[in-house]
């Protein structure tokens, strides 16, 4: 089917009927990149709005497909960079395909000289309507929460293989479909890295005229209730993919708590506290009716560090992490022991169990004047178990042959997994924790 085309008038009508006359340089942008208007598309009711745009249900008439229809509003156009903005969104997230990315179908004008582009209609919910304000109480409502978080993840690791990074991160910009499809929405505020060797071809393209110096630099761009400290002191050249792990760390911090990292009535001191970065441990924030995994709080705080060197250097990264937390183990920290330290020692009543994630230590006695080496710890090995069940003295010493990595095993922490369990699992596994409390373990155990 041959595309119907209309001259472009140099007005815009809104919906009101206010009419705006185009400026010289936002008719120029505007023509360079949709020479003329098209009439395939019959537009429907609003189904949301805001102070810049609007979003409407189109159908095309020549692919009879539903669809969402992105508009400016009409005053918008009297704001050269809102236009630039809009244009760059659809011509940059038009680029990303991806199943967690929302995908764009077409950039044009409508007969009115409107500026429009369709995407993929989502019927579904944002994730700030979902969560509404609730921390995640339940290890179900955890799960599935940290679920969509991954999905964010894997979209947000996509857009930066192709050199865009989101910064405007949160979760008023997730949507959640009705079967678990998760989307990552807004890209106006997107920023596009240089091109990195080996890029060619897969970088995502900028074609429209660059902005004026006063117009990009040293400007705030995203929302501060979310912002990383570089980003809200206006640093926008200095931004990489740093800076969305650290907007995905307050997305995580938002899904633990329900609210958002800096929460205060006056939009000045907002963006102060955006720009230290000061952000409260989301376990300190919920108090201690709600219990999250140590494990999570150790990778949202990672990922919310005020210097960028701090953080995960990759969204990847970030993605691992989570995906070792969601596959066991979870609710367990982790802790770090430098060469030589003693990790547990002789005697001693102790409260914890650790299994050994990296690194090698040594299991010993003291006898006399001198010790007795019983045995040698690797990854994968667990000691001093028997103090999770019996608060008995240690019967050897552990020390750290290397530097070396341990997830620390409490009783507290046990307990909050057999919580999770079905209950008739949860009853057996305590039942043989209990008999195995009473029974004599060997020395080299500790």
């Amino acid at each position: 089917m041959i595309e119907e085309t209309l001259d472009v008038p140099i007005t815009v009508v809104g919906l009101d009927g206010e009419v705006i006359t185009l400026d010289a340089r936002t008719r120029a942008l505007v023509q360079s990149v949709l020479p003329a208007a098209m009439n395939h598309l019959r537009i429907g009711d609003v189904i949301a709005a805001g102070g810049v745009g609007s979003v409407r249900v189109a159908f095309d008439k020549s692919l009879q497909r539903r669809m969402a229809l992105k508009t400016l509003q009409a005053g918008s156009y009297n704001y050269y960079l809102l236009v630039h903005a809009f244009i760059r969104e659809a011509q940059v997230s038009g680029q990303l395909d991806h199943p967690n990315i929302a995908p764009i179908y077409e950039l044009g004008r409508d007969p009115e000289g409107g500026i429009f582009f369709t995407m993929k209609l989502i019927e579904g919910r944002s994730l700030y309507s979902l969560i509404n304000g609730r921390p995640a109480r339940t290890p179900d409502q955890l799960q599935r929460r940290l679920d969509a978080f991954v999905k964010v993840c894997d979209g947000v690791a996509f857009a930066h293989s192709r050199g865009v990074l989101h910064c405007d991160i949160k979760t008023a910009n997730i949507m959640v479909g009705p079967y678990g499809q998760v989307f990552v929405m807004d890209w106006g505020n997107a920023f596009l890295l240089p091109p990195r060797p080996g890029s060619e071809g897969t970088w995502a393209r900028e074609s429209l005229p660059p902005l004026r110096p006063e117009e990009a630099d040293n400007i705030v761009w995203g929302t501060p209730e979310y912002m990383s400290p570089e980003q809200a002191m206006g640093r926008r050249k200095s931004l990489d993919e740093r800076s969305d792990v650290f907007l995905l760390g307050g997305l995580l911090f938002e899904l633990l708590t329900g609210r958002p990292l800096y929460q205060d009535p006056d939009p000045k001191r907002v963006l102060k506290l955006a720009q230290r970065g000061e952000v409260t441990p989301p376990d300190v924030v919920v108090g201690p009716e709600v219990s999250f995994p140590p494990e999570l709080v150790r990778i949202c705080m990672k990922a919310l560090a005020v210097k960028p060197d701090d953080r995960y250097p990759r969204v990847d990264d970030l993605i691992e992490d989570i995906k070792a937390l969601l596959r066991g183990g979870g609710n367990f920290a982790v802790t770090s022991v430098a060469a030589g330290e003693l990790v547990i020692r002789e005697g001693e009543v102790g409260e914890a169990a650790y299994i050994v994630r990296a690194g090698k230590l040594q299991v010993f006695k003291n006898v006399g004047q001198g010790k007795v080496v019983l045995r040698q710890l690797g990854p994968g090995d667990v000691f001093g178990e028997t103090a999770i069940f019996a608060a008995s003295p240690r019967t050897a010493s552990v020390v750290a042959l290397t530097d070396s990595e341990l997830v620390v095993v409490t009783k507290r922490t046990i307990e909050r997994e057999l919580d999770a369990m079905q209950p008739w699992l949860a009853a057996f596994v305590r039942t043989l924790a209990t008999r195995f409390g009473g029974v004599g373990t060997p020395e080299y155990l500790a």
